[in-house]
């Protein structure tokens, strides 16, 4: 059974979510031919990431769909048990939410490396892997005040970075920065390889200012505490949470108990035949014909 969360639940917990806005953005969306048909909960998202932002809920929109569409290497075939290489890297990179949120209200992901077998690593599949689980949160337990990623580097080989391709790369970076209904308000990169700084030479020019400065990189992990408090992190980071390797279990078992999320997903493309005005492509989309080759660094 379909287990959405009742929108009006949103418009209980927040009252800065105006259930007009939500109606003119509604009323937009059905004339956009080329849009599927949205759903109430989906523009309330959209409309809660942009900061109550009625026209940046619609860009939003439009761009998630759009690119979404355009990108099935990343986004489409979301059923594990049909796409071997999915069911394969949910072994690989364990993601999870924590149970509490952080002071700010912020809920708190964290990631990592199961197999540091760099062979193995797919960063596409970790791209696909983060977009499930952070949309199933929001449609099945609603937004918080925004959402804090901790990355745990651990086992982190430069062999992992060369299996990085710029093209994929770049387009989960424009997906992430101007398409997905969240609030991203950190990134906290913990465990940090000797090689960090290469890594943040690669980003640097594929993400926009605002998204760099959310980058936290502590080479000390106490220092995460001044972020996060202790007490709500995993045992194995010495809080009082349930040890990484229940985590985990939770996290695919929630991806498989809830197919119906992601089927319903893979169903929401847009028509580009029905679009008023120029058709986009990988192009125009993102900058480049997608020709863009793995990563070669000396």
């Amino acid at each position: 059974m379909n287990k959405f969360l009742d929108v009006n639940e949103l418009y209980k917990r927040d009252a800065k979510l105006k259930k007009e806005d939500v109606g003119i953005i509604m009323d937009w969306a059905e004339k956009q031919r080329h849009l599927p048909k949205i759903t109430e909960l989906q523009a309330t998202l959209a409309l809660h990431s942009c900061f109550y932002r009625v026209e940046a809920a619609k860009n939003c929109l439009d761009s998630y769909f759009t690119i979404r569409t355009h990108c099935p290497e990343i986004f489409a075939n979301s059923n594990p048990q049909k796409n071997p290489p999915l069911k394969t890297n949910m072994n690989i990179s364990f993601l999870s939410v924590l149970p509490e949120v952080s002071p700010e209200g912020y809920t708190i992901f964290i990631t990592r490396l199961m197999d540091t077998n760099p062979e193995n690593y797919s960063p596409v599949m970790g791209h696909k892997i983060f977009d499930m689980v952070a949309l199933l949160q929001q449609h099945t337990k609603g937004p918080t005040n925004g959402i804090m990623v901790i990355m745990d580097m651990k086992g982190g080989v430069f062999g992992h970075v060369t299996k990085i391709n710029l093209s994929d790369f770049k387009k989960f970076m424009v997906y992430l920065q101007t398409a997905m209904p969240i609030r991203l308000m950190a990134i906290h990169f913990i465990n940090v390889v000797p090689f960090m700084d290469k890594i943040l030479t690669l980003i640097k020019p594929l993400i926009n200012k605002e998204l760099f400065e959310k980058l936290h990189i502590h080479s000390n992990n106490d220092n995460l505490y001044n972020f996060i408090p202790r007490e709500c992190m995993p045992s194995d980071y010495g809080g009082k949470g349930e040890p990484l390797a229940v985590l985990n279990e939770k996290y695919k078992q929630s991806i498989y108990d809830n197919q119906w999320f992601f089927d319903f997903q893979d169903s929401m493309l847009v028509d580009e035949s029905k679009r008023s005005g120029p058709r986009k492509n990988a192009d125009n989309l993102f900058g480049f014909d997608g020709t863009f080759k793995k990563l070669e660094v000396d």
